[in-house]
């Protein structure tokens, strides 16, 4: 009798080819696990089980994950939260007036820096209160106007002074001429026309915009400020009681009624100023060789 033996084989099917003997283990995917990369990249990983990388989202190398350097307006230098990698944060401490959001750093509280808010030589504001105690930090103007750029305009607490617009009948060319209290009123350019009046002379010819320009604060610097557009004191004049809020509460002074202070709009041998009786909040018949206020504005 013969006995027959019987030998077990086991076949495993394993990315298509039959084998024997043999039990398939999965190879990871690079591609799941965040190897997305078909190329190589400065700082990334490569996939040990293929020839994918790992490149972070944002470039810079070995710190590319820490994007913020935690410097500039709205941020408290060096405040870094957490973790830093040369120098450099995942996050950041923002100013009052500052909050954080992921992705775009410490971003302008606007409830905080609306109209008639107090601001302060930190570029931070208090749209609730007065605040002038905490350590260097000094009211240096009241927000006056907010573009629908998101841009905003602070003018000085006080008159810096009486100056002359400019000469008798003075007609600057490269200034754009408004005929009319409403189309003045539609000029915010500030600084735009405070450079080309001082283009035009230097500060015996054209003391108003040149004692502008020369004004500075705690937190800013000659040059920061410009004689204001005519249409800053439109915007004034039409939010009155929130702007003369802010002054009082930061120790200003208010405009009123019989508050003459140069714009930099010129109308041509004429320029505009504040007169917040009439429409608009602006006058123009004033020759440029009459001694007004000056406030200047800087925008933040």
């Amino acid at each position: 009798m013969k006995t027959l033996l019987y030998t077990t084989t086991a076949f495993v099917l394993c990315g298509g080819i039959v084998q024997a003997n043999a039990a398939c283990i999965a190879t990871p995917s690079c591609y799941d696990m965040g190897y997305s990369s078909t190329s190589s990249c400065e700082g990334g990983l490569k996939c040990p089980f293929g020839s994918y990388w790992y490149c972070p989202s944002n470039s810079g190398g070995e710190c590319a994950d820490f994007p913020y350097l935690c410097v500039g307006r709205g941020y408290v230098d060096g405040g870094g939260i957490g973790a830093d990698c040369n120098g450099k944060y995942v996050k950041c401490e923002c100013y009052a007036g500052f909050e954080w959001k992921n992705g775009q750093g410490c971003v302008e509280s606007s409830t905080e820096c609306k109209l008639g808010a107090i601001l302060y030589s930190d570029k931070t504001c208090s749209s609730s209160g007065y605040d002038n105690d905490v350590g260097t930090k000094k009211a240096i103007g009241v927000v006056v106007y907010i573009g629908s750029d998101g841009k905003r305009w602070a003018m000085a607490l006080k008159s810096i002074g009486n100056y002359k617009w400019g000469g008798y009948g003075t007609n600057i060319s490269t200034l754009p001429d408004y005929s009319s209290a409403s189309s003045a009123s539609k000029d915010y350019d500030s600084c735009g026309n405070t450079a080309k009046i001082m283009a035009a002379g230097d500060k015996s010819e054209y003391p108003a915009a040149w004692a502008a320009h020369e004004y500075k604060t705690a937190g800013t610097q000659a040059g920061d400020w410009c004689l204001p557009a005519a249409g800053i004191f439109t915007s004034y004049y039409n939010n009155q009681d929130a702007i003369n809020t802010g002054f009082s509460r930061a120790n200003g002074t208010q405009f009123t009624t019989s508050t003459y202070a140069w714009s930099s709009s010129e109308n041509g041998g004429l320029a505009w100023h504040s007169y917040f009786s009439y429409s608009y909040g602006l006058d123009t018949y004033t020759n440029k060789d009459s001694s007004r206020e000056v406030r200047p504005v800087l925008e933040f």
